[in-house]
């Protein structure tokens, strides 16, 4: 498939001076007709319309995060230019965007679409009149505020009770955040296709230490008791205080992400222990570095 180049959209995470600079230096390339935007606080909460051909997102998996929630519900494709730490999302390395990304887009046999299932958050309550609805490409996460205290989550799926946590959060992932949080607190990898939800406790104190799949035609409802401040965190940027008697529902949203893919659709498993590894890698260097600067400030 082609795409019209002059209106690819280019978004860049805001506190990295080089992802902008490559992001001007792509959108001139290309020819794009919109403005750069970034991820910052104050940045357009929307898609200008006509919508674009294409969002190109420069930086890491999180600025694909908050560009997915304003593309996916006008089913406009993304492509990740990587400029982070894992980059399970991106698509390009940032050495390789200025050659490749025009070819995602002007080459009709370059490319393939791939489409991974969002999750769809609802937050209702009796102080609530009107409840907030909010989409997530990665996970909805319930559980504790900053202070450092135990979570009791009550926790349906379909109505049915299922279990009481005592934990420090609860996360409901997609397939896409299975690689994510959920990963790092134990829980499975799902296929990126998979529509089914994974449901996993961090730190659990209780009977139920084991993730839990929950298929995509069920709703999984999370209610909060604790003596603390408790929210809940959707896809790692949007947070919302829940107060006594909120309650979350999470359940298969309407909405896909389409990525800009090439090569062979099994690269998910190829690159897979390979992103791994280097995330494992990069945080024992970031680790060291902390340590011998803290070792210098000590004399």
């Amino acid at each position: 498939m082609a795409f019209d180049a002059s209106r690819a959209l280019l978004l860049y995470y805001h506190l990295n001076p080089q992802a902008r600079g490559l992001c001007e230096r792509l959108a001139s390339a290309l020819g794009s007709i919109f403005p750069i935007q970034s991820t910052a606080p104050d940045a357009a909460e929307t898609l200008p319309m006509p919508a674009p051909s294409v969002v190109i997102t420069v930086g890491g998996d999180g600025t694909i995060l908050r560009a997915a929630r304003l593309a996916a519900p006008l089913g406009v494709p993304l492509l990740g230019v990587n400029m982070g730490r894992l980059g399970f999302l991106t698509e390009v390395e940032a050495t390789d965007a200025e050659r490749l990304v025009p070819r995602y887009l002007c080459d009709e046999d370059f490319a393939w679409t791939e489409r991974r299932q969002m999750v769809k958050a609802v937050v209702s309550g009796p102080a609530k009149p009107q409840p907030f609805e909010f989409h997530a490409l990665n996970e909805v996460v319930v559980g504790h505020g900053p202070a450092s205290r135990l979570s009791r989550v009550h926790v349906r799926i379909d109505g049915v009770h299922l279990t009481t946590y005592a934990a420090d959060s609860v996360i409901v992932a997609s397939a896409t955040g299975s690689t994510a949080y959920s990963l790092s607190a134990g829980g499975p990898i799902l296929p990126p296709e998979s529509t089914d939800m994974v449901l996993t406790a961090v730190a659990p104190h209780g009977d139920l230490s084991s993730s839990v799949v929950v298929p995509s035609a069920s709703a999984v409802e999370l209610e909060a008791e604790s003596q603390g401040p408790t929210i809940v965190a959707i896809d790692g940027f949007v947070d919302r205080v829940l107060e006594s008697g909120d309650r979350v529902a999470v359940s298969q949203s309407p909405y896909r992400a389409d990525f800009l893919r090439t090569g062979p659709r099994t690269n998910f498993y190829e690159t897979l222990v390979y992103r791994l590894r280097r995330g494992s890698d990069q945080a024992l260097s970031i680790a060291r570095m902390i340590a011998d600067q803290d070792e210098r400030a000590r004399g």
